[in-house]
């Protein structure tokens, strides 16, 4: 039995439409089967895209909110699905960005999407305005090109001019330097400094000084030294939390360590002082050999390099020369009064500390009388000025010139130069040995008592009543500028 159908008709052959053969293969429908394969395998890539993406997203997300927000954050357009995959969230694609990124310091900024916006947390968010790259964490205390601030002297870009990018030199050299705290902790170590220790060793120009460290100048080693020394001696006095304790020991060690080896190696002013201010250190903090070597060090140095006497003193330039009366002078003539008077504090500071440590011993002092021919220091805020200024000779056994004499010049340290210098007498007066049994030598003991006692209290009569009057330290009505440690070591050494 044969079914029909008009395909089949032999008279209909020549008029049958093959279309119908072409729509009824079964090529169609594995063309169809293949489509909805290809769409659920689209599917997948497209799943798989925004898992990545999320991933990303997620571990942006995780990383601390500066390094977060270090990139730039947009929000989406309008009409833009943020679900949609682009070619830059696909991991380890590398685009133009990636390396204009990571040459700016941005190491996260090719993990923001322009949809990244809406997976960052909302405290999170800031206007574009306030987006600031940081720095990374370990160039947390690089210096940059803003001027820095100082958590001692509030120093901004607007009121310190010394602090600006002019100064770039300088600070590119300490920042690169391990050895030194950051440039802003740095710069609060000096302010402090200056109010703490060069108030009882004033042989620093505070101006002067402040320009050669942290001025448009590159720094050379001896002011590299010297700012050592400013580290060593002031690091205790610091409240900076970046300075924890074992940090404080190491740069402790290491400035005092290059301000020893280049001491021991260089005969220089800026070299001299970095050892007298690492020795009052010493000093102040040890008794013994520690402070005893250094005392040595800097005693010789300083009559060495021809600072114990004037460069108008008959000691340069003698009348009849000798053997003895010849010395070589290495210094270079000062070019300024605040050269001048600094050399001439150097010396009286290394005088007072060689007078302390040997007072309370049986020694002789290091530094001998007859190798000083100075003046005194002038007044501290002279000094602060660069006003030139005359001030008289201090008394020795050698000078019977005393003929200048303007007591409107002196200060606190000059007088205090003056009762040490009687205080050195009376030393060597007790160091003599007395024998109470024999007549003469208890009459010349009670003479020379009496000279002492004479001296002194014509020293006490002569200060200037803002210098003698000790009440004026309980002056509430101001009245009391003059009075600072200087002013109170001077009474103290006179009742000692």
């Amino acid at each position: 039995m044969y079914l029909y159908h008009p395909s089949l008709d032999p008279s209909t052959v020549g008029s049958v439409d093959h279309s119908i053969f072409v729509m009824n293969r079964p090529v169609p429908r594995r063309s169809h089967k293949t489509s909805r394969l290809t769409d659920r395998n689209s599917d997948k890539l497209e799943s798989v895209l925004q898992t990545q993406q999320h991933v990303i997203q997620q571990l942006a997300n995780a990383l601390p909110v500066q390094q977060s927000l270090s990139g730039a954050v947009q929000p989406p357009m309008d009409g833009q699905s943020q679900h949609v995959p682009s070619a830059e969230t696909v991991p380890f694609m590398q685009t133009s960005n990636t390396y204009q990124n990571a040459a700016s310091g941005d190491r996260y900024g090719s993990l923001h999407s322009q949809g990244s916006s809406e997976m960052v947390p909302q405290h999170h968010r800031l206007p574009h305005s306030h987006l600031a790259a940081p720095p990374p964490a370990s160039d947390m205390y690089a210096p940059s090109d803003l001027p820095l601030e100082s958590p001692s002297l509030n120093i901004t870009a607007m009121t310190d001019p010394s602090l600006t990018s002019t100064n770039a030199p300088t600070m590119s050299a300490v920042s690169q330097d391990q050895d030194f705290p950051p440039y802003d902790l740095l710069y609060a170590l000096t302010d402090l400094f200056f109010k703490h220790i060069n108030t009882w060793c004033p042989i620093l120009h505070r101006r002067t000084t402040l320009d050669a460290l942290f001025g448009p100048s590159t720094l050379d080693e001896a002011d590299r030294i010297l700012l050592h020394a400013i580290v060593a001696t002031t690091l205790r006095f610091s409240t900076d939390a970046r300075l924890s304790e074992h940090s404080r020991e190491g740069y402790h060690a290491t400035s005092k360590q290059k301000v020893l080896l280049y001491g021991l190696e260089n005969s220089s002013v800026k070299a001299l002082q970095a050892l007298v201010i690492l020795t009052l250190d010493i000093v102040g903090s040890s008794n013994g050999p520690p402070g005893w070597n250094l005392l040595a060090l800097i005693t010789r140095s300083v009559v060495q390099l021809g600072l114990a006497v004037e460069a108008t003193s008959a000691s340069v330039a003698p009348l009849y020369p000798s053997i003895y009366t010849l010395r070589a002078m290495v210094l270079p003539e000062p070019k300024s009064f605040i050269e001048d008077e600094s050399r001439r504090r150097l010396f009286w500071m290394v005088y007072l500390l060689d007078r302390y440590a040997t007072i309370s011993t049986a020694f002789e002092f290091a530094l001998d009388d007859k190798e000083i021919d100075r003046k005194l220091p002038c007044r501290d805020d002279l000094f602060s000025r660069n006003q030139p200024v005359e001030t008289r000779w201090f008394p020795t056994v050698e000078r019977a010139d005393y003929a200048m004499n303007k007591p409107e010049n002196l200060g606190s340290f000059s007088y205090y130069i003056e009762i040490i210098g009687i205080l050195s007498e009376i030393h060597r007066f007790l160091k003599k040995p007395v024998d109470i049994g024999a007549l003469s030598d208890v009459e010349e003991w009670q003479q020379g008592y009496r000279q002492l006692d004479s001296k002194l209290n014509s020293w006490k009569f002569s200060l200037p009543s803002e210098y003698g009057n000790m009440s004026r330290v309980f002056n509430p009505n101001g009245g009391n500028k003059i009075v600072n440690c200087i002013w109170v070591m001077l009474h103290i050494t006179y009742h000692t």
